[in-house]
């Protein structure tokens, strides 16, 4: 029998604010697995070959991850022993639900999983470009945004992995774009790679007056809440429409509270929509809108394109979760576990 050391990234406590690296994540090397007698309970045996590390693990750490345990999220891997029909060893596979461990055993139920071809995209792209992020943004613009030509659309954090994606969709769809982003090189990034209209450094600038000078707005895409969400609401056309795809000022208050909007009387009497999604239940409620489908020939043809900051390693996972967390990454995060 075959046992192997299997490095994982543990949950060790729930965090009243930003999760901090060996107090809340820690990433054990002393586990081990044999890769032949471990149960598969239906299921697959994956060596991970990349993960993601999205800011929405964050929430999970407050409910959903379990002590003690292994966190879970996407993972691209190859198949080391099947339980499952239609998979076989050798077949590499991508899933969003899966333990962030160098070999996992993944439910024949893991969200989204599916088989992946391994020369039509790169591991990091599985994970990046053709992952989570681009579904999300795909899929919450064509169900959510009622874009018409000609409007405008704000999106908060455009320069992160779905922010990006949104700016890029919202552009071929003849939208004025503006974004914030958190540091002089990203709004660079946002202008001269991206072609956004007008951008801005939210750290140093003030929201409220590049508002005034370029809005007002049509489409306010979130990722924030907070303070940001009110000064974007000022500025909201009547029938707009505010998407919430993240509340990261909430994520890491010590309260779990943040702060909220002041102005909530504007969504009465200037008659916006304000709608948060998760994209799975979204996509299974309208559909993908022809992600899978249309995606990958944007991708390959460079009309959809991505930022990717890569780390080597699961040791990287708990700095790079607060990294996301305090706007210090410099693109969708990806780190890699292993060759194939």
């Amino acid at each position: 029998m075959t046992t192997i050391k299997n490095s994982s990234v543990i949950f060790t406590s729930r965090p009243d604010g930003f999760p901090i690296p060996g107090e809340h994540l820690v990433v054990k090397n002393d586990t081990t697995v044999n890769l032949d007698s471990v149960p598969l309970n239906g299921g697959l045996l994956v060596k991970t070959i990349a993960v993601s590390v999205d800011p929405y693990y964050r929430i999970l750490m407050d409910k959903v991850y379990k002590l003690g345990e292994p966190i879970t999220g996407h993972i691209v891997g190859r198949v080391i022993r099947s339980e499952l029909e239609g998979y076989n060893p050798g077949d590499y596979i991508y899933t969003e639900e899966a333990p962030l461990q160098e070999y996992s055993v993944v439910s024949r139920e893991a969200t989204q999983l599916r088989r992946i071809e391994k020369d039509a995209a790169t591991w990091v792209q599985y994970i990046g470009v053709l992952g989570l992020v681009t579904r999300t943004a795909w899929i919450g613009f064509y169900a959510l945004a009622k874009a018409k030509k000609g409007e405008t659309i704000f999106v908060s954090t455009a320069a992160g992995g779905v922010g990006s994606v949104v700016v890029q969709i919202a552009k071929q769809h003849g939208l004025r774009v503006f974004g914030s982003a958190g540091s002089d090189d990203k709004v660079k990034y946002l202008k001269e790679e991206l072609g956004v209209d007008a951008a801005i450094n939210y750290k140093t600038e003030d929201l409220d007056s590049f508002l005034k000078r370029e809005g007002p707005v049509d489409i306010y895409w979130d990722h924030v809440g907070g303070k940001t969400l009110e000064t974007v609401m000022d500025h909201m056309n009547p029938v707009g429409r505010i998407i919430v795809c993240g509340v990261i000022d909430q994520y890491n208050a010590k309260d779990g509270t943040g702060s909220g909007p002041k102005n909530f009387r504007l969504i009465h009497s200037r008659e916006l929509t304000v709608t948060g999604f998760w994209v799975n239940p979204l996509e299974k409620r309208e559909g993908d809108y022809g992600f899978f489908k249309e995606a990958p020939k944007l991708v390959r043809e460079g009309k959809i394109k991505i930022r990717e900051e890569v780390r080597q390693g699961l040791d990287t996972v708990p700095q790079f979760l607060l990294d996301i967390q305090q706007g210090k990454n410099v693109g969708k995060a990806v780190v890699v576990v292993a060759d194939e």
